[in-house]
């Protein structure tokens, strides 16, 4: 596919959130003629104004204008869906909708490593990442993980990198509206039910996230999850395919064996690593570990080198991130937990006697799906946000609940009825916005109380 021409084009950018400024500023650093246009009159912030002031963008706030229809392609944000009546207009007029990831990815010339899934994205891309790094590659991270894709894009710009390659997390909102994007390799890293509010059926969002597989041809590599359910039943065909695993020993190319991480290649097995040596707790790490040594097998062949930035890697922040210990209670941040296969994961990962802290902005989920991982183990779930009653409803019967309002309550009930050894869990499997900005400053917020709070210690 060819990409549209972009110099003296009239481009709009729907939004105004982090991707929506750094579109606004690739497309004017290429020649557009930019346009913002943010319904949102309460995101006119001075700063954003600024931005749009020093890169000669026409911005409005509180209304999207007829301008927006005279467009030649429209740039839209990741939270706009498609059925919010200016989508509906520009649709009418036949008026092209691009994601900021397709945009982006018209000016990279460099190799591309796309990971989505459901969950553990922000984990494997910044271990892509780091692997990259250990092996002398000018890696360049962004996209869903924080820095949105166009602004790590236009900072390469200023770096003369002599390997250079883009790994980008990407959510299913940003592959919605993709035409040419083709990574060079794309990693899917499981399927389970999120964003039930968002689209019309579970197999919608499934085929949004398989939408990144669409345009991969001989020169591409897809990386499948042998040991997911959803994945393994669907006929996933590409020109090349290459499996990871930690249960499935059937055809994979990075797997676990007799407890060591390893890889096959040509046909022959290379042990990497001890499983337990891996500095991430839990299985669904060493998935993640595995699928990263699957995402870079083309570029690092050395196992002693993938060996090494597996062994120091850090964990990413908000992904059960230990925060601090009040009255001897453990505090563990999983902001990034915005779905409920995501909370399940993290409560696997203790034994301990919990306390939950649940809640957000409802994504549609079914929270009956933790009791099973809950009973027994849980001395009560905190429940804060505007998904709060909608939660109960589903789980009081048979678990101990409290709505608490928010984080700032549920923290203050743990640590006065609370005992030594517990675990405080901020695992929230909602969405952030009816409070927060997004799950960064929700984290933020929770590891900060925590860290402020007098006699708390490591």
């Amino acid at each position: 596919m060819t990409r549209p021409e972009v110099k003296d084009k009239k481009v709009t950018i729907l939004g105004s959130q982090r991707s929506a400024m750094g579109a606004a500023r690739l497309m004017s650093h290429f020649g557009a003629k930019v346009l913002l246009s943010e319904f949102d009159a309460d995101k006119f912030a001075a700063d954003k104004r600024q931005i749009l002031a020093d890169i000669d963008a026409t911005f409005e706030f509180g209304y999207h204008s007829p301008d927006v229809l005279e467009s030649d392609f429209i740039v839209v944000s990741p939270g706009i869906p498609e059925n919010a009546d200016i989508i509906k207009k520009i649709r009418a007029k036949d008026i092209p909708i691009y994601s900021e990831i397709e945009v982006t990815s018209w000016f990279i010339d460099a190799p591309i490593i796309a990971v989505t899934g459901s969950n553990g994205k922000t984990t494997t891309v910044n271990l892509i990442h780091h692997l990259l790094i250990t092996a002398g590659y000018d890696s360049f991270l962004g996209g869903n993980v924080g820095i949105a894709a166009s602004e790590v894009l236009l900072d390469s710009l200023n770096v003369k990198a002599k390997k250079p390659v883009f790994v980008l997390e990407v959510s299913s909102f940003q592959l919605d509206n993709i035409m040419s994007f083709k990574p060079q390799v794309a990693v899917i890293l499981n399927l389970t039910p999120d964003h039930l509010d968002r689209y019309p059926s579970l197999d919608a969002y499934y085929e949004s996230k398989l939408g990144m597989l669409k345009n991969l041809d001989s020169s591409s590599t897809a990386i499948i999850n042998r040991d997911d359910p959803e994945l393994t039943r669907r006929d996933i065909i590409t020109d090349n395919t290459r499996f990871f695993a930690v249960s499935s020993m059937d055809g994979a190319d990075a797997m676990l064996a007799e407890g060591v991480i390893g890889m096959m290649r040509e046909g022959i097995w290379s042990s990497i690593l001890p499983a337990k040596a891996l500095p991430l707790p839990g299985q669904h790490n060493l998935s993640n570990a595995l699928a990263s040594v699957a995402a870079v097998m083309d570029f690092i062949e050395s196992p002693e080198i993938l060996a090494q930035g597996l062994m120091t890697f850090s964990p990413v922040p908000h992904r059960i991130e230990y925060v601090g210990k009040i009255n001897g209670i453990h505090c563990y941040n999983d902001s990034k937990a915005t779905n409920i296969a995501s909370t399940e994961v993290a409560i696997q990962s203790f034994s301990q006697p919990m306390w939950l802290i649940l809640g957000g902005k409802d994504k549609g989920g079914d929270f009956t799906s933790l009791i099973s991982q809950l009973e027994g183990t849980t001395r009560e779930i905190l429940l804060v946000g505007s998904a709060a009653e909608i939660i109960n409803t589903q789980i009081e019967s048979t678990l101990t609940t409290r709505k608490v309002e928010t984080i700032d309550k549920a923290i203050e009930h743990c640590i006065s009825n609370g005992q030594p050894g517990d675990v405080l869990l901020l695992s929230p499997a909602c969405a952030s916005f009816d409070q927060f900005e997004n799950f960064e400053v929700r984290g933020d917020h929770f590891r900060t109380l925590i860290q402020s709070h007098q006699g708390w210690s490591l």
